[in-house]
């Protein structure tokens, strides 16, 4: 008896040291082909041509709506100011009266802008929404229109042309939709209709001015 126990205990010993050098074997097969694998992997990328990105990839394509309500504390319809945002009283033309009290459109843009070459920028926004001083005109009138050419690969010194907003003080050159306040004082309305105009500017932003601007 006691023979017998001892060729089983063997037997035992012997199957389980084999089944442990195949688990060993086969756990480095697997390594070996995720191995040859990842290496067909790396090569095929090596090989494979880099896409490069066409110009229409740059362009982005973003809006805003503003909406305003005007008129909740108006004591005096026949109030005007043509110079000044519709927001204030109405117009003196007769189709046009109290037309401003109540809901209307203040800005309803769409803005197409991209670097379509490593120096030349373009910006496009038409506005759908009515003009600042009337209330019953409702049109599409192109805001900006521009190209940036730059000199130097830091964009430092640049060349803007076409129609965009004039180059005078921070709250004109602020977006209306970063803008804290709805609208631009009447001041700059009236000295510079739209606060736009059409012409050829050179502008030189030095890049550590830049990242500090964005920063804050």
């Amino acid at each position: 008896m006691k023979k017998v126990l001892i060729a089983l205990f063997i037997i035992s010993t012997v199957v389980l040291q084999a089944q442990d050098v195949n688990k060993d074997a086969i756990s480095k097969e697997v390594v070996r082909v995720l191995d040859s694998i990842n290496k067909v992997k790396a090569a095929e990328e090596k090989v494979k041509p880099k896409k490069e990105s066409q110009w229409y990839d740059k362009i982005s394509i973003r809006g805003y709506v503003q909406t305003r309500y005007n008129g909740l504390f108006s004591s005096n319809d026949k109030v005007s100011c043509e110079q000044c945002d519709k927001s204030w009283g109405t117009t003196m033309t007769g189709d046009d009266v109290k037309s401003n009290n109540g809901f209307f459109i203040r800005r309803a843009r769409i803005v197409f802008s991209g670097q379509i070459h490593p120096n030349v920028y373009f910006y496009i926004q038409p506005d759908f929404a009515s003009s600042p001083g009337t209330g019953v005109n409702n049109f599409v009138q192109l805001r900006d229109a521009y190209f940036d050419l730059s000199f130097d690969t830091k964009k430092e010194f640049r060349v803007r042309i076409g129609q965009s907003k004039v180059p005078f003080g921070f709250e004109n050159l602020q977006s209306s939709q970063n803008r804290l306040t709805l609208d631009r004082n009447d001041a700059l309305n009236s000295a510079v209709a739209n606060e736009r105009d059409l012409g050829v500017f050179f502008y030189w932003a030095p890049s550590k001015i830049r990242a500090f601007c964005y920063a804050y």
